[in-house]
């Protein structure tokens, strides 16, 4: 009896497993079918015509009402970015951040899209509006200048008080410091601390140099942090598709034409 009960809960947990691999879309056709209606134009495509895939893969992310079209998105968006780097590199890997679930996915596919631009330094870790960045600027002046009540207030506009806790760090005192200091001075007295002037100056013209910041201001503003790597000697680990399967035949990547 206890073998059976074993045996139907293993059936019933690999036909769960099987249902859940069928539904992704990264290989057989979707239960529900949610694929179904891109076959023609994903049997159409051909490596000769990559940007063919980063349209579709726009396309399909603008309309994806489930997981399974979100995950062909993306594989469409890598396909684009590994059959044609020097020419789509960057726009496809910005395309996968768009289809990225979490922050950190994002966040790392938004400083490969840099990479791959040929940029070397961090900014890409602001991503920020040029309104978020110019109200946390304009915070940080007013502080410098003793203006507290006015920080206060630029800092409650454009959401750049998530914007302070990013770059806090690189203030004297970091951002709850900054809260306090500009509760207290509301007089207008100027700060006549030399570090808490420098490291107010550095911010504010980090934030308004925007992308052509130097990649010095980028390490004093953001820290020096790791960048994600790149190989295109190793396109499956850059893009997450095997660049010799890129022909949609019957439901699933092959190399067969």
């Amino acid at each position: 009896m206890r073998r059976s009960i074993q045996r139907s809960a293993l059936a019933a947990a690999t036909a769960a497993l099987l249902a859940a691999v069928v539904s992704s879309g990264l290989g057989a056709r979707s239960a529900d079918g949610p694929i179904e209606r891109w076959e023609p134009r994903l049997e159409r495509l051909d490596p000769a015509r990559p940007a063919e895939y980063l349209e579709l893969g726009e396309e399909i992310a603008d309309g994806a009402k489930s997981v399974a079209e979100r995950a062909l998105a993306r594989q469409l968006f890598g396909f684009a970015g590994a059959l044609d780097p020097a020419r789509l590199g960057q726009h496809a890997m910005l395309a996968i951040a768009s289809v990225e679930d979490s922050e950190a996915g994002r966040d790392a596919a938004r400083q490969k899209a840099w990479l791959l631009g040929g940029n070397r330094s961090a900014r890409a870790a602001l991503v920020e509006s040029p309104a978020q960045l110019e109200s946390l600027a304009r915070a940080v002046s007013f502080h410098r200048r003793g203006e507290g009540s006015k920080a206060l207030n630029a800092l409650r506009q454009d959401n750049a008080e998530a914007l302070l806790e990013k770059v806090g760090p690189v203030l004297c005192g970091g951002a709850e410091v900054f809260r306090k200091e500009c509760k207290d001075h509301r007089s207008g007295d100027r700060f006549v601390d030399d570090v808490t002037v420098w490291s107010g100056v550095v911010v504010e013209l980090g934030l308004r140099a925007g992308d052509s910041r130097s990649p010095g201001v980028d390490v004093r503003l953001l820290g020096d942090k790791a960048l994600p790597e790149i190989d295109l000697e190793d396109p499956e680990a850059t893009w997450g598709v095997d660049p010799v399967r890129p022909w949609w035949r019957r439901g699933r990547w092959t190399e067969a034409q």
